[in-house]
């Protein structure tokens, strides 16, 4: 993506496959894809930025080609984002003398209630310059539920879906033998100093290493009933130095949970990276203990990595659904079997696990992750 970036700035009036240069020219199903900023009354574009942001990461693993917030501000020369009120025309120009781009996405949201609304405009220069592709108020009744409205705006822009994640079979998967040896470095949270070895480093706020929660040892502790306010100031003296035992003591939230970490990002913590080989079929389990509400519960994501054009970028995407049916009374474990796709636009080389936990806000708990290559002569139908 930064490559694309500096040929962008370097060359901001010429068309997208020269911008590109002859030896970086995209497929043919190439398409670059603008989320501009969008506006969010209130609070001086905060929530907006983090929702365009939100929609350029989904129009990036839809396989467009996107550009980051900082390469999109120099790559307009000082010239005025989109508004709701712009006329089609004056983007066209931008997306295509300045950006060399074919989709543009702009608009506002806003906070309704419990819910958001989406004012959205969006052009695709392959049907009109001159007239909106999409002018329409999206809703979403809670925030938790802007997701699929992100998806379906994209949809109706592009004309293009995200492919339905498979269904797991735990039953199934949980009798396909492996081999090898086990590739989740430390994966039982035993080993470490401050934070366990193979793992991001604890926060101290949200993310924790415990004892006496497990019965077979440490294990890691997520905590999403956090207010996001607190977590993004701790967030900022993290980035300065501050080690994770100086966090600050928990303030308490109240009310409907709406403003804590668990009813706007969630909390995301990594493995490090696992090299995997396409074509191979790999069975992944965790232990966990914790809170399900109605379509919400934790998850293990399993996300593959690939070298694209310099760049190391997120080509394949999985999960395994952490439905917690004692609601936290008992440890639980689920398993399911993924097979590392060999038609990415780049070889996966690694994946990284990612365990997360959102709504509702509360405390979770994980241990126990376990990856290991599937014994291929029992493989039937391995999940993608």
């Amino acid at each position: 993506m930064r490559a694309l970036c500096l040929f962008i700035l370097a060359s901001l009036a010429l068309p997208a496959l020269q911008v590109l240069g002859a030896e970086a020219k995209p497929q043919a199903e190439s398409v670059v894809l603008i989320i501009f900023p969008f506006a969010s009354p209130g609070d001086d574009g905060k929530y907006g930025r983090q929702f365009a942001e939100n929609m350029r990461l989904r129009g990036q693993r839809l396989g467009f080609v996107t550009v980051d917030w900082l390469s999109l501000k120099d790559a307009m020369g000082g010239e005025a984002m989109p508004a709701l009120d712009t006329k089609p025309a004056d983007v066209a120009r931008a997306l295509k003398d300045r950006l060399g781009a074919t989709l543009g996405l702009w608009g506002e949201v806003r906070p309704e209630g419990d819910g958001v609304v989406i004012d959205a405009r969006g052009l695709d220069l392959r049907r009109d310059a001159e007239k909106l592709t999409i002018s329409k108020t999206y809703r979403a009744a809670e925030k938790q539920l802007v997701n699929p409205v992100e998806d379906q705006v994209l949809l109706e822009l592009s004309g293009k879906a995200k492919k339905p994640v498979a269904e797991a079979h735990p039953e199934e998967d949980a009798k396909v033998p492996t081999t090898g040896p086990e590739l989740v470095k430390n994966g039982d949270f035993e080993l470490g100093d401050k934070s366990p070895d193979g793992w991001q480093k604890i926060d101290g706020l949200t993310t924790f290493w415990v004892a006496g929660q497990s019965p077979t040892g440490k294990c890691l502790k997520i905590d999403t009933d956090i207010y996001e306010t607190q977590w993004n100031n701790w967030k900022k003296k993290q980035k300065e130095g501050t080690p994770a035992e100086m966090a600050p003591e928990k303030i308490q939230p109240t009310g409907n949970r709406y403003d804590t970490v668990g009813g706007n990002y969630g909390v995301a913590y990594f493995s490090d990276p696992i090299p995997v080989k396409p074509g191979k079929s790999y069975k992944i389990s965790i232990g966990y203990r914790g809170l399900t509400a109605d379509i919400f519960f934790p998850k293990i994501f399993i996300r593959g990595w690939a070298d694209f054009k310099g760049e190391k970028r997120s080509v394949y995407d999985a999960y395994l659904a952490l439905r917690c049916q004692t609601h936290g009374k008992e440890w639980e474990q689920n398993v399911r079997l993924i097979r590392i796709p060999e038609d990415t636009k780049a070889p996966v080389e690694f994946v990284r696990l990612m365990i997360y936990a959102y709504w509702p806000p509360g405390t979770y708990y994980f241990d126990n992750v376990s990856m290991k290559e599937a014994a291929p002569t029992e493989i039937a139908k391995p999940s993608p």
